[in-house]
């Protein structure tokens, strides 16, 4: 996000890179470039008729070049103060020369970013111009204008693309392909800017919003795919990498209100932390939920999984992977050892697994995920090559701890996994279900709501929840375990909308596996139309909303 000072503070700028000021219309102007290890100079400055040219001294584009490949992208941000318009259409142009020799018709056939002057007044704006990582530095830049403009500042910073209006003066960011500042954020020339895929050497940017009100929902549109954001008071990111079509013209549909600041810029470098010799992620993208469940497969960074962390509750890993198998492989036998009633507390060989279900979607708490790998060691238990990836994965991210002599001991945080390989409307149950379980295992003031609730709720329709989570084979949890039971309970009766919840339950009740094995249980369900479950729900409901802005079945802040 662009600093409210952005023009007067050096430590809110984006990397700031070269500072000068000059004043316009008139005789040479300074440029001085205030880099460390490098010595200041003066630009040099050429004009001719209605357009101003600006060189670079060797000095500058030396350092420019040095900036720009150290950092993958850089642009030149100008602050403009009209002083005299002359008419209601008058324009003004900014834009790189690559020639000084050829400038003149050069310019003709380079892009440009044009802005209409008369909606400004005597007020200020800035104007920014990503370089192009094509064609490299220019030699300078022009000016053109039949008004007479000061120009107040300028800086070199990384690339960014958008408009900012949180500061005093309004920011409008250009791609390298130029355009006109028509009210509209055009991202279409950005995939000259930053990276367009991302790969192990490569990162699609990230868009930042920021809102002026903080309630209500924001709908945004990217290419046609339309995103519905619950505006709060801390900024939103969107990786570009999470959309279809993130390099197209942002629109509003509904004339919806525009955000007050929504910026792409570069992603952070160090996601591209990987397993050493190996393209095994380990840094987590933050990122909400809600874009996680249609998360293009063809962004991942590496090949079996991708790895979020939830961006409201820090410490939340979410696994996105590939199949049930990969998947298994990761978390079946933490599943049997943290959950399954007859196995809890053991560490089942490969044998023993064989042909055991675990479940399609798993959630641990850090303590469990320390039980397991320090019983592994105690042991000397051959883990898997995907468990051992995990022990990695959460040993860095702090989820667990190994010190120097191997021993493991819980850190802070929670882990979710889903697959790739359950359908659409499972993933969006599986999300809120797990996600539930993740803000569970992190906040003690959820477990002790959930704690009064399930001792209140009418006895004979908890009992037939525990009777299913007994007898149900794929579940087979240990119902004597009282905090995997609240925990369950609280996830169940969150996972889906409010309006779904008792119709779920009489369903449930009437299903055959039900009536078989929990015959008396579910008929109490049904006589009573599901009502012990929608009360319940509706307490939870009515907690989460006031606390997170979240809602049974929605643990996301975004839709789409």
């Amino acid at each position: 996000m662009i600093s409210q000072s952005l023009f007067l503070k050096k430590k809110f700028f984006l990397l700031l890179v070269s500072l000068f000021s000059f004043f316009s219309c008139a005789g040479k102007s300074p440029f001085v470039l205030d880099i460390p290890d490098f010595i200041s100079s003066e630009l040099v400055e050429n004009s001719s008729g209605r357009v101003k040219y600006f060189s670079f001294t060797a000095e500058q584009k030396g350092a420019l070049e040095n900036f720009f490949e150290s950092k993958g992208d850089a642009a030149l941000l100008v602050r403009f103060t009209p002083v005299k318009i002359k008419n209601d259409d008058d324009t003004l142009s900014f834009g790189f020369f690559y020639d000084y020799s050829s400038r003149k018709t050069e310019i003709q056939s380079l892009p440009v970013v044009t802005d209409r002057l008369q909606k400004y007044g005597s007020s200020s704006f800035v104007l920014a111009f990503c370089f192009s990582r094509e064609k490299g530095i220019p030699e300078g830049f022009f000016i053109k204008s039949a008004s007479k403009i000061r120009i107040d500042s300028a800086q070199i910073t990384r690339a960014f693309v958008g408009h900012d209006f949180s500061g005093d003066i309004p920011v409008f960011a250009f791609a390298p392909n130029g355009g006109l500042n028509n009210g509209t954020d055009d991202f279409r020339g950005a995939s000259l800017a930053f990276d367009s895929i991302n790969t192990r050497e490569s990162l699609m940017p990230t868009i930042t919003l920021k809102f002026k009100e903080a309630s209500g929902t924001q709908k945004l549109a990217f290419g046609g795919e339309v995103l519905y954001i619950r505006r709060s008071e801390k900024p939103v990111e969107i990786p570009a990498a999470a959309l279809k079509s993130p390099f197209s013209v942002v629109t509003y549909p509904d004339e919806e209100q525009y955000p007050q600041s929504l910026l792409m810029m570069a992603s952070d470098p160090s996601l591209l932390t990987f397993v050493s010799g190996k393209k095994n992620v380990l840094t987590p993208i933050k990122v909400d939920p809600g874009l996680i469940m249609k998360w293009p497969r063809n962004s991942w960074r590496g090949n079996d999984y991708e790895l979020f962390e939830w961006d409201r509750f820090p410490g939340i890993l979410f696994f996105d992977i590939s199949t049930y198998a990969v998947q298994d492989d990761f978390f079946r036998r933490l599943a049997f050892f943290v959950e399954k009633a007859g196995y809890k507390g053991r560490l089942l060989t490969d044998a023993e697994l064989k042909g055991k279900h675990g479940y399609n979607a798993h959630d641990y708490k850090a303590d469990d995920l320390a039980r397991f790998f320090e019983k592994a060691r105690l042991e000397n238990f051959r883990l898997n090559d995907k468990e051992l990836l995990l022990r990695e994965i959460l040993a860095y991210n702090g989820i667990i701890k190994i010190s120097s002599g191997g021993e493991v001991t819980a850190g802070s945080g929670a882990v979710i996994s889903i697959s790739q390989e359950s359908q659409a409307y499972l993933r969006t149950t599986f999300i809120a279900h797990e996600g539930w379980h993740g803000i569970y295992f992190i906040d003690e003031e959820f477990r002790n709501t959930v704690a009064s609730i399930y001792y209140t709720i009418d006895r004979r329709t908890l009992a037939y929840l525990r009777r299913y989570f007994q007898v149900t084979p794929s579940l087979n949890y240990d119902v004597n375990d009282d905090y995997l039971m609240k925990n369950e309970f609280m996830a169940y009766l969150l996972q889906r909308p409010l309006s779904q919840t008792a119709s779920y339950y009489v369903d449930m009740a009437k299903r055959e596996h039900s009536q078989q094995l929990a015959k008396n249980e579910a008929d109490y369900i049904i006589e009573t139309a599901g009502s012990g479950f929608e009360s319940a729900a509706t307490l939870l409901d009515e907690y989460v909303s006031g606390r997170w802005n979240l809602n049974a079945g929605r643990v996301w802040m975004i839709s789409r």
